[in-house]
């Protein structure tokens, strides 16, 4: 059974083009466009790894984070931040809510691929 990834985008090229490079590496990939969609994904589907975007409508990736770890237990989905915001302290509060790598845009879609391999082992 393919490992599963939640990306959570409201960019919909950018939603087009991580669906594309995920499906090709092999996962099993759902999408949810805001917040509370995430949330709400995230306990109903139990993803291996969430690919998520800081600012999304409803509440912010942050937020969406630190839910995630909260209700998750102890099937917590690996959480890769993929963000414009590449300011110090933004990284900085991403792995203090326990967020697992943290890539500013724009991004290689090489890497991203690469990194998300590296927390999802076969």
């Amino acid at each position: 059974m393919a490992k599963s990834i939640l990306v959570a985008e409201d960019e919909r090229n950018l939603v087009e083009a991580l669906s594309f490079l995920m499906s090709r590496a092999g996962y099993e990939v759902h999408v949810a466009r805001d917040g509370p969609t995430t949330v709400e994904m995230a306990k109903r589907l139990s993803p291996d790894l969430v690919l998520l975007d800081i600012m999304l409508p409803g509440f912010d990736g942050f937020a969406v984070a630190e839910a995630i770890k909260r209700d998750a237990g102890a099937k917590r989905p690996r959480i890769v931040m993929l963000t414009a915001k590449g300011h110090e302290k933004d990284r900085r509060k991403a792995m203090e809510l326990g967020v697992d790598d943290y890539v500013t845009k724009p991004f290689s879609n090489r890497d991203v691929v690469e990194r998300v391999r590296a927390l999802l082992p076969d």
